[in-house]
């Protein structure tokens, strides 16, 4: 039995404003898309949210595995990782 994982964007003021920004077989690739989409990058070891430094996490790498054991990330609006079995 497969899995895939749904990366979900929920707004948390306008629900109309949510949507699913992706479907991936890969648990990795979703955590990373899911870094990606709420704009956290690491740069030359400096956590970034929309390129600019942030201390709102003490590293990527824990922003990180928060990320993997919560499969969520509450950032205002909320990005979400659904897990869902293919028969």
């Amino acid at each position: 039995m497969s899995k895939v994982y749904v990366l979900l964007y929920i707004h948390t003021d306008k629900v109309e404003y949510s949507e699913v920004l992706g479907v991936y077989t890969s648990r990795t690739k979703a955590v990373d898309e899911l870094l990606e989409r709420a704009n956290y990058r690491q740069n030359n070891g400096i956590l970034t949210q929309y390129m600019k430094p942030t201390t709102e996490y003490e590293s990527f790498d824990v922003l990180r595995t928060m990320v993997e054991d919560k499969m969520e990330l509450y950032d205002v609006d909320i990005y979400r990782i659904e897990v869902h079995k293919l028969l």
